[in-house]
């Protein structure tokens, strides 16, 4: 045989042998069988009673009971079943993406969720992989993807929800928002004090206007901001524990914020201490003025009462020390003395 078509047979079959090595690379890395395929095939999601969700501390126990779904961490708060009804058929719904090689999640794995049914029965166990905060795209750590493994399987898998809730805190799974109420909406603010000193801002005409001004002041308009807002987009720090006293969280002398609205409804805050944290003791509570004859209007104040009633009337809560201050605010931060050139033009107005 002469050199040069042996020398071309060689190449010809390394050239097979290569192509055979990556196509075996290939099938290995990402097993046909299994991408696309379910994550938790035979999960039954009407048999979860119990979710436990453990980063570095106490796990984060979300349970369901006689009184419905709650985060035991946050002295059995409602949880909010949007969001838990969201996060279980990511869970179902999850597939296949990937199967990883040569990785293991015993040093990476950061989360561990388990789902439990009525009797503390584990139903699935995922281990799910940290993730970076600036993560190659190309990598596993891609925060348009996560690794995970399950439970009584070996095999590392990659699924392109990054599954971002189960890591967050206890509050990640509740409604934190308490209430929404813009400032163009209130007809008048009261803010008193446990000394008795009451504050009222009220719009009678245009913007909210301080009350019984002397002839020695003027009203500073720009103390007001903060005051308006305080009910726009309140959330909670936190829910207290309920076994404490009003003497230990404040509200036997409170300070009170209350919110009239030009629909007739009325938002009342009771302010009591601060926290270790610095957050404020807060209770809610939540009236309505005689809707009369108007049908449309009854109704929708028996609905917002129907809604907020049940948690308001039992739950204090701890909101930020901001927010805290802005309900809490003065007079004295209304006002301003007025200056000579002040007192010279309303004495000429009088004239």
């Amino acid at each position: 045989m002469k050199m040069k078509p042996l020398i071309t047979l060689l190449l010809v079959a390394a050239g097979v042998v290569a192509l055979a090595i990556v196509s075996a690379h290939r099938r290995q890395a990402t097993p046909p069988t299994a991408v696309g395929k379910p994550v938790l095939p035979k999960l039954n999601l009407e048999a979860v009673s119990r979710i436990e969700i453990t980063r570095t501390a106490a796990p984060i126990v979300i349970r369901h009971t006689e009184d419905g779904w709650q985060v035991a961490n946050l002295y059995g708060y409602p949880a909010d079943l949007g969001k838990l009804r969201t996060d279980l058929l990511k869970l179902k719904d999850l597939k296949i993406g990937d199967v990883a090689r040569g990785m293991s999640l015993e040093t990476n794995a950061v989360t561990l969720v388990d789902l439990q049914d009525a009797s503390g029965k584990p139903l699935a166990t995922l281990r799910l992989a940290e993730r970076a905060s600036n993560p190659d795209p190309q990598s596993w750590r891609s925060t348009e993807s996560r690794y995970l493994s399950v439970a009584g399987n070996p095999a590392i898998y990659r699924v392109k929800d990054p599954l971002d809730d189960f890591d967050g805190d206890a509050k990640t799974w509740v409604d934190a928002q308490l209430l929404n109420v813009s400032s163009s909406d209130i007809q008048m603010i009261e803010m008193s004090s446990p000394t008795g000193t009451v504050v009222t801002l009220s719009r009678d005409t245009g913007s909210l206007q301080l009350q019984d001004l002397s002839s020695h002041e003027t009203f500073d308009a720009s103390g007001v901001y903060g005051i308006d807002s305080a009910f726009s987009y309140l959330t909670f720090a936190g829910v207290a524990n309920p076994a404490l006293t009003d003497a230990q969280t404040g509200l036997t002398t409170p300070h009170v914020y209350r919110v009239h609205l030009k629909n007739g409804e009325t938002y009342t805050a009771r302010i009591g201490a601060a926290s270790t944290n610095g957050d404020h003791f807060v209770r809610l509570s939540f009236e309505c003025a005689a809707a009369g004859t108007n049908a449309v209007l009854k109704a929708a104040q028996e609905k917002r009462k129907a809604e907020l009633d049940p948690l308001w009337s039992k739950w204090t809560y701890l909101i930020s020390d901001t927010t805290a201050q802005n309900m809490m605010r003065s007079r004295a931060s209304l006002v301003k003395p007025k200056t000579d050139s002040t007192n010279q033009v309303n004495h000429a107005e009088a004239h």
